[in-house]
């Protein structure tokens, strides 16, 4: 009897109690800039740069780019290669963007980023959105 009484009371303890939630370890601070007069969005995660992303749109499609590394290397430079692309983005393989001066601890209201289509180098300034 004893046992059925602590096999119903765990179960009701395990079915009733509220699921935990992991608090998240980083906050997202979003810049924004044209490239060819495509908007383009970039998601930095201050806290754990590989949930960072850079999003590239236009009528026909868009690019999503995500960090290659979890921290910029020694000059400073964070690179962000194509994970995604839909419409005219789709078959664009080998493009990148490369965040500079990345390396301090915190992070400037405007970042200089080169970006690389597959065919031309283009550099562009992210501007913090507030």
């Amino acid at each position: 009897m004893k046992n059925s009484l602590t096999l119903v009371g765990i179960f009701i303890i395990l079915c009733c109690a509220a699921p935990a939630k992991a608090q998240k370890a980083y906050d997202i601070i979003t810049f924004k800039t044209r490239i060819y007069g495509n908007p383009a969005t970039l998601q930095l995660a201050d806290g754990y740069l590989l949930a960072s992303k850079v999003t590239v749109q236009s009528k026909s499609g868009y690019q999503v780019f995500t960090p290659s590394a979890a921290e910029a290397d020694a000059q400073g430079d964070l690179r962000f290669d194509v994970a995604t692309g839909t419409g005219k983005f789709k078959n664009i393989k080998g493009s990148w963007i490369c965040l500079k001066k990345m390396n301090s601890p915190d992070y400037s209201s405007s970042i200089k980023a080169v970006y690389w289509d597959g065919k031309v180098q283009k550099t562009v300034v992210f501007k913090q959105v507030k």
